[in-house]
């Protein structure tokens, strides 16, 4: 089983932030269907939403959270 993380971004004037969830799916298709339906129930009116989904490699492993200073700047605070 493959394991996918599915971005939704909703926006109306202005953006209401995203919202990622990972999801463990046979096929790329069924993913998109996941990503579809939860982009569906956080719709509203007047509201749209955008969705991406994106394949994790199956080795890939995260250890922690990231911190809002490594999610701002693109880098990780790790000792060298």
């Amino acid at each position: 089983m493959k394991r996918f993380v599915i971005v939704i971004h909703g926006w109306h004037v202005h953006s209401n932030g995203f919202s990622v969830h990972q999801a463990d799916c046979e096929t790329l298709d069924h993913a998109e269907q996941k990503a579809s339906h939860l982009a569906y129930q956080r719709e509203k009116p007047f509201d749209a939403c955008a969705w991406t989904v994106v394949e994790i490699e199956p080795e890939t492993r995260i250890t922690r959270k990231l911190t809002w200073r490594e999610r701002f700047t693109g880098r990780l605070n790790t000792p060298q």
